[in-house]
């Protein structure tokens, strides 16, 4: 019996074999591959020996083989020696196209019977003017092309130029691709990159920082190293696959037309030759030839599958575009540029579907004979024609939205608003355009409501797991994780989402709602507060039931408000209520309190009248004119002996605070008069106070003293204006005297007084308006125009009827409503 194997081994065995097989049958296929590469390369050889020999094809064969072994060099490299030599060379145009003389020797020798003598290696001197070199370039480039003529994928091509040998280093990389519409590449062969690098790379942008975007650009081959200024202008130098120290970048160009680019890396430096690039760059021409094959090959692949075998293959455009646009729901159309003078002055419709042909045709333009600024004049000029070059231009697709086109300027029957969408595709754009109907502009009316409103609508049509939502429900629910964002793509939010959104403390009388609704059909009408996701916000949710023939509730439809910042502003409203009240009362209260301390500090009946030989009459503008009280009173009191002290003062700003002010400067002069200062004494005295006790406040004060032994006035002012005088005519004079700034502004400043003796008969006016030396319009009025009216004033006025002039100082001054007035007259008898 045969032994049984391993228990550790039994297993192993089937799976070496299995993998001994698969590199076998590896192995084999690249023996086939590369049988079929050669072979073409010797029957090449052969028809050049059976056209200049005048030999059978079977002779010819025989006789590469006979110099193979003779020169000791392998059969495929003496064919693509033979083949080389016939190969033109680009420097020399009247190169004579010879076979190898060694082998014309070895044939004529070989025909007569003589012995062969030794023959140098082939290649090994000068034929035709012709080094070595550049033979043995001829020759590899000869046995490239056919290798790359032979291949059949773009994978294939890549090892062709990666591990065939040849007269210059092996790159260490090759990258082949294919130029998208878009102006972007596509990555579809390799050899030597990685397969992570390989996916990276797979497309590759219109990046203008990359070599192969600016070689198939400039339609330019570019030999690139890794010097500085060479890694400034491409960053990417470096990175594979743009590393190693020499790099090729170019264009494969078919005709006129860029079908791709290759990319070839050298981790070592080429040597210094241009013969050398020359022929490098020369295989570019075959593989581009190969690579249009290829693209052919599948394009005619997918139209048989499509058309039928009948048909053929056709040319790409011709093949998908006209059933792609024809199937589009909106007008589609393929424009091709037309240049003038070498500038974009327009793009033709090349191709357009029924729809596109259907606006046309409405603008009055033929649709074909038409162009982009034949259908829209205005906006094709403004914004389209500069846009689509811009396409054209970085490959970049355009999404422009709420083109407007006016029938007065374009052509169109009425108002237009249109979304545009341009790519491009090879030296062309594809535009696809949409014209916004009534419906359109209304939902996006009503979404732009929505979104001011903060409102969000549903409908649950409750066969329906969740209910469908509108996109600024969607985006009242994700604000912060995406926002609107996430509006555009979802419609519909899970009900246990809505549930976990709604307050625990309110959840219960929400589905209770919501219980209603479904089953009774009652209108469901709840604000609740946020959770999860709306923790903190206030919704409103409002919501009616649908019924169907019998009566059943079948869905519902509502809307969710975010009354958040409404609430919000209500609570601020009713505080600012509430404060305002408060606010009222206290000054009311306030009022109240100034009121009865003005009243207290203003000289009741008794204290006018007559007093030591002058009859006074005083008056302040009544608080309840202009709605507040303000810090103005006047004073008349009786020193004995020392005559009659007059006061008119005015204390800044108004209420309760300046009335104590007033109170404490008023007991002050009175005090100060009790010791028999003279009024400019008096005024220096309160100064200080002032400016010591109220430093919040300032105050315009006059002081006078009238002696009726001796009809003098003696007064002095502290911001007010000067007294005005009349004489019993009625005539008036400004009195003269200095005019000092007002108490508290400046401390340590002495006040001094004037005298005047008055005449029987005589009237002093002493009005005060406000504080003079701020620089109000009263102030300058009053030492103006103003003055020079109240001097007047006798010529139009009774003087003896005080509250006539009082009136008359009003109109004339044009105080305002809410501008405090107090005033003194004083008559000598």
């Amino acid at each position: 019996m045969a032994e049984s194997a391993p228990a550790d081994g039994g297993s192993a065995e089937p799976a070496e074999a299995l993998a001994a097989l698969v590199a076998k049958l590896r192995a084999e296929l690249t023996g086939v591959r590369t049988a079929m590469r050669n072979r073409a390369v010797i029957e090449q050889a052969k028809g050049v020996l059976v056209q200049r020999l005048g030999i059978t094809p079977d002779q010819g064969f025989d006789q590469l083989v006979r110099l193979s072994q003779r020169t000791n060099i392998k059969l495929i490299e003496v064919a693509a020696a033979i083949v080389g030599t016939t190969s033109p060379d680009p420097n020399a145009p009247d190169v004579v196209n010879l076979i190898d003389d060694e082998l014309r020797q070895h044939v004529a020798l070989s025909r007569a019977g003589a012995k062969k003598p030794d023959v140098v290696p082939l290649g090994a001197r000068k034929r035709a003017g012709r080094t070595p070199e550049v033979e043995a370039l001829q020759s590899q480039h000869q046995l490239l092309s056919a290798r790359i003529a032979a291949a059949r994928g773009y994978d294939e091509i890549c090892d062709v130029l990666g591990t065939a040998p040849t007269a210059w280093p092996a790159p260490t990389s090759v990258l082949l691709t294919l130029l998208d519409p878009d102006g972007a590449q596509r990555g579809v062969g390799t050899f030597g990159v990685p397969g992570e690098v390989r996916s990276r790379w797979s497309r590759i942008p219109p990046d203008p920082g990359l070599p192969l975007v600016v070689a198939a650009e400039e339609a330019e081959t570019l030999w690139l190293a890794g010097d500085e200024q060479t890694r400034r202008r491409f960053p990417v130098l470096g990175q594979p696959p743009f590393g190693g120290d020499t790099l090729l970048a170019s264009p494969l160009i078919c005709g006129e037309r860029v079908v791709g680019g290759i990319l070839l890396t050298w981790a070592e430096g080429l040597p210094d030759s241009e013969e050398l690039r020359r022929y490098v760059a020369a295989l570019l021409e075959p593989v581009a030839r190969q690579v249009d094959a290829l693209i052919r090959d599948e394009i005619a692949s997918a139209w048989f599958h499509v058309a039928g075998e009948e048909s053929g293959p056709a040319a790409p455009a011709q093949v998908w575009l006209p059933t792609v646009v024809d199937a589009l729901q909106d007008p589609g159309a393929l424009l091709s540029p037309v240049h003038e003078d070498g500038q974009l002055v327009d793009f033709r419709v090349e191709y357009a579907n029924g729809l596109a042909r259907q606006i046309f045709s409405g603008a009055r333009v033929d649709p074909d004979e038409a162009t982009l600024l034949a259908a829209y004049p205005a906006l094709g000029s403004s914004t389209l024609l500069p846009e689509f070059a811009r396409v054209l231009q970085d490959g970049r697709p355009r999404r422009l939205e709420g083109l407007r086109a006016d029938p007065r300027t374009d052509g169109v029957p009425g108002p237009q608003t249109l979304s545009v969408h341009a790519v491009r595709l090879w030296d062309r754009v594809f535009a696809v355009w949409r014209v916004a109907t009534e419906a359109d502009l209304l939902y996006d009316q009503l979404l732009q409501a929505e979104r001011i409103a903060g409102i969000g609508s549903f409908f649950w049509d409750l066969r329906d797991p969740e209910p469908r939502c509108s996109p600024e429900l969607v985006a009242l629910f994700h604000r912060g994780q995406g926002g609107r964002e996430t509006a555009r793509d979802a419609g519909r939010i899970p009900v246990e989402e809505l549930s976990a959104s709604v307050h625990p403390d309110d959840l219960l009388a929400v589905q209770d709602a919501v219980r209603r609704t479904i089953v009774e059909g009652r209108q469901l009408l709840a604000e609740v507060r946020g959770a999860g996701r709306v923790n903190g916000r206030r919704l409103r949710l409002t919501a009616e039931a649908l019924h169907d023939e019998t009566g059943n509730v079948t869905a519902v439809r509502g809307t969710v408000q975010d009354v958040t910042e409404e609430r919000a502003i209500e609570a601020r409203l009713r505080r600012a209520e509430e404060a305002l009240a408060a606010q009222r009362h206290r000054l009311a209260d306030e009022r109240r309190a100034a009121e009865t301390l003005q009243k207290t500090l203003l000289p009741t009946g008794p204290e006018l009248g007559h007093l030591d030989g002058v009859e006074i009459r005083g008056r302040c503008r009544s608080p309840e004119r202009v709605g507040t009280v303000d810090g103005d009173w006047y004073d008349a009191t009786s020193v004995a002996g020392r005559g009659t002290v007059l006061v008119l003062g005015d204390v800044d700003d108004h209420g309760l605070s300046s009335m104590t002010t007033a109170a404490r400067l008023r007991y002050a002069v009175r005090a100060h008069a009790s010791l028999d200062l003279a009024p400019g004494d008096i005024l220096t005295a309160v100064n200080g106070m002032l400016c010591a006790m109220e430093v919040e406040h300032t105050a315009c004060l006059i002081v006078a003293r009238y002696s009726p032994e001796t009809r003098e006035l003696r007064w002095a002012a502290a911001g007010q204006v000067a007294p005005i005088r009349y004489d019993a005519e009625g005539a008036g004079t400004v009195l003269s005297g200095p005019l000092g700034l007002p108490l508290g502004e400046v401390d340590q400043i002495r006040y001094t007084d004037t005298a005047v003796t008055l005449s029987p008969g005589d009237r002093v006016l002493f009005c005060t308006g406000g504080n003079a030396t701020t620089g109000r319009s009263r102030a300058d009025r009053r030492r103006g125009g103003g003055l020079e009216l109240l001097r007047r004033a006798g010529e139009t006025v009774d003087l003896t009827n005080f509250d006539t002039l009082l009136n008359h100082v009003l109109t004339v001054l044009n105080v305002p409503e809410d501008e405090d007035v107090c005033a003194i007259l004083a008559h000598t008898p």
